[in-house]
């Protein structure tokens, strides 16, 4: 979007195709038959063999194509101009809300997490003004680490006195959630991507983060945020066993927490892991059906290491 404005700043035609590599199927937003140059943007890693594929086939016809995005697990930027552009929301134009972020970066060195590697340390990066479309209501940031900046409080001020409804789609760290910071959040108008129903996303993937993650929660839940609009991600297939996966669902449960599985890489080696994410991630499932019930009991297979155990690594003042 951003780099649609610099090129339409050019005085360039501009043009837009989807490929959805699950449908195999192209989306032409608008269509351009010989275009002078193409730039792809992959996510993905296991997107980006389809990627390279499609610079291979418009270099033969000598159509400069430059791939970018996190698929390339290295640092690679827009072009310096581009950077701080208003993004071309004419792109979409089924869009309603703003997105950019605000900093880049995080100061954590999750070992899971490729952020640092192509982003390097926290840093802030534009105000909300810049990539706020004033036609909207409605805001989108994607801040790999929200509470880690400074400007945390002017931020969230600014949102509210522009009366926008936010969604932290890349979640919050609970371990910085402070008794200021969670009254603050409490404020403002957080939610789900779909922007249907309120949720604060944050996430639970290292066991040695415990205390300070559920610390963070506890906050949020004194400061009068409902346990309804909490959605915590979990981490399972890195570095925890099942036991910690188990454990994990069923403390955020206890607590009436919405939890959302994600699977590392998106393994495929352990199907218990498969079934877990499934049965979690419906709560329909796991509301109605017993961990012990479904599918016969397949989840039950080493399901508790004694509770007491994994309490016992965790301690809460």
């Amino acid at each position: 979007m951003k780099l649609s404005s610099l090129h339409g700043s050019r005085n360039d035609e501009v043009g837009l195709e989807i490929y959805d590599p699950k449908t195999k199927l192209k989306y032409n937003k608008v269509r351009m038959r010989f275009p002078n140059k193409i730039y792809v943007s992959c996510i993905f890693k296991n997107n980006l063999r389809k990627a390279q594929e499609i610079k291979k086939l418009y270099s033969v016809v000598g159509i400069e194509t430059q791939i970018g995005g996190p698929a390339l697990w290295e640092p690679n930027y827009l072009p310096v101009e581009a950077e701080h552009l208003m993004p071309d929301y004419s792109l979409y134009p089924e869009m309603d809300y703003s997105l950019g972020y605000t900093q880049r970066g995080c100061p954590n060195n999750c070992p899971f997490c490729i952020v640092p590697k192509i982003e390097g340390s926290f840093k802030e990066y534009a105000p909300i003004s810049e990539f706020q479309n004033p036609d909207f209501s409605k805001l989108v940031l994607y801040d790999n680490n929200f509470l880690a900046s400074k400007l945390w409080k002017e931020k969230l001020d600014y949102i509210e006195s522009q009366g926008l409804k936010i969604c932290f789609t890349q979640g919050l760290d609970a371990r910085l959630v402070t008794e200021e910071k969670a009254k603050a959040l409490k404020s403002c108008k957080s939610y789900y991507l779909s922007f249907k129903e309120r949720t604060y996303y944050l996430a639970w993937d290292l066991m040695d983060a415990s205390d300070a993650i559920l610390r963070g929660i506890q906050l949020l839940l004194d400061a009068g945020i409902k346990a309804r609009d909490l959605t915590i991600y979990m981490l399972v297939g890195f570095n925890t066993t099942h036991q910690e996966d188990l454990y994990r669902f069923t403390k955020l449960k206890e607590l009436r927490i919405n939890p959302f599985v994600m699977i590392y890489n998106n393994r495929r080696d352990d199907q218990w892991l498969r079934d877990f994410a499934r049965y979690v991630n419906k709560p329909q499932l796991y509301k109605s059906i017993a961990l012990e019930n479904y599918k016969n009991g397949i989840l039950r297979e080493d399901y508790y290491e004694p509770s007491n155990v994994l309490e016992g690594r965790i301690h809460i003042e």
